[in-house]
């Protein structure tokens, strides 16, 4: 695309301003989902309750997951802009900012972002300090060995899947679905039911 019409800009200055909208949202509920798990943190060690850790990990989780939600927003609208706006045209004299970031991770030396890897780990080492002190704490009170055992549950079935949510999330190419959608319908082919007819 050559030039952008009126329509294109208008829909160009939606599509990233929802994008920022997207990124900004999925930061804040992260530093609000972090404040609000390391201060249930330190409540939970100060009382020596294992059954308060269990607050921890499910805060930690809504701010993790809304974070993964959010950047996998922005990504879409970001694959969309690349595919739809940006396109392949070397004699593009629209924007290029999607277009020439990808290239410009493949240049050695330069390091892309690893904010993903970064936020995962960070939330791990949140629910494993929950889950130790959990342990440390569960036989200071009644049920608290149960408590425990619930919290390493939750524990490991949120580190599996926020470490298969990230790496999902880095190796997906948005701009690749997109291209996909812009080829236009494709026929399923496939074995179809054969009408029998019976002779009698």
């Amino acid at each position: 695309m050559a030039q952008m019409n009126e329509n294109d800009r208008m829909e160009y200055s939606v599509l990233m301003s929802r994008g920022r909208d997207a990124e900004r949202t999925c930061h804040f509920c992260w530093i609000a989902s972090g404040i609000a798990a390391t201060m249930l943190l330190s409540w939970a060690i100060a009382a020596r309750n294992a059954g308060l850790m269990l607050p921890v990990i499910f805060a930690v989780a809504y701010g993790f997951y809304t974070m993964v939600h959010g950047r996998s927003q922005t990504r879409l609208i970001g694959g969309y802009v690349k595919e739809f706006f940006e396109g392949n045209d070397s004699s593009n004299s629209g924007p290029l900012w999607f277009t020439r970031l990808g290239r410009l991770e493949m240049v050695p030396g330069f390091s892309a972002s690893n904010a993903d890897w970064l936020m995962t780990a960070m939330a791990n080492v949140v629910i494993v300090t929950s889950v130790i002190f959990a342990w440390v704490f569960a036989s200071a009170m009644p049920k608290g060995e149960l408590y425990a055992g619930i919290a390493t549950g939750c524990a490991m079935a949120f580190l599996v899947h926020s470490i298969s949510e990230t790496t999902r999330l880095r190796q997906s190419d948005a701009a690749a679905f997109w291209r996909q959608v812009g080829m236009g319908a494709v026929e399923e082919r496939g074995s179809r039911p054969q009408q029998r007819f019976a002779a009698r």
